[in-house]
């Protein structure tokens, strides 16, 4: 909630921040990271997100394996829902947040005027950048912080971390999502993750949420 009011209530230096960090990735004419470059996508798009669908395929496999030979499968199950539900709650969100990608904003050679998300939008105004979709899969990751035993359990939360940072970082740098998206989504999947474990606790004797 911090987060979310910080960057989105005018005034409190939110937007500063945001504007300021951006600018790293803005040359006032273009963005660090062309938009279609392949190198770009092929290391911090496409290519996690294929990481991670195969993944969660690998993962069904064992969830469904463990299911019908009677083993625990109470892990593989959760580690699923984390994927899903980060992945999807984030996408619905943004579609009704109202927020813009720095790309539509005439700050960055677009069309529309950069509002936060507490202030009135005019129709029409694009949804499609709040929290961050892209991101969500590898900060869905963070569930795996409740997975692993504790001697390795940090593992699990750098791995979410690490993840969801570079391929929200790719996002920015191109300018597709601000600072502020990125961080609203990872607060987001560590919320979402830790009411699951409420839920589904993934391992017996495994640390509460």
């Amino acid at each position: 909630m911090a987060v979310v009011v910080f960057f989105g209530v005018p005034g409190l230096g939110g937007e500063s921040v945001d504007l300021w960090f951006q600018a790293l990735f803005w040359d006032g004419k273009a963005w660090l990271i062309p938009h279609d470059n392949r190198w770009g996508k092929w290391l911090a798009y496409d290519g996690p997100k294929a990481v991670l669908i195969l993944f969660a395929v690998v993962t069904l496999v064992r969830a469904l394996w463990a299911t019908f030979t009677g083993r625990v499968s109470r892990l593989f199950w959760f580690t699923l829902l984390c994927l899903a539900t980060v992945s999807i709650v984030a996408t619905q969100l943004r579609a009704v947040s109202q927020m813009a990608t720095p790309l539509a904003l005439n700050l960055y050679g677009g069309t529309w005027e950069h509002l936060l998300l507490f202030e009135p939008k005019p129709n029409g105004y694009p949804s499609n950048a709040f929290p961050a979709g892209h991101a969500s899969g590898g900060f869905a990751l963070l569930g795996l912080y409740w997975c692993w035993p504790r001697a390795r359990r940090n593992w699990g939360l750098w791995l979410g971390l690490g993840l969801g940072c570079w391929m929200g970082l790719y996002q920015i740098a191109r300018g597709e999502h601000f600072l502020s998206h990125t961080l609203a989504t990872a607060a987001l999947a560590w919320l979402l993750c830790a009411g699951l474990v409420r839920w589904i606790r993934p391992q017996p004797d495994g640390p509460p949420a």
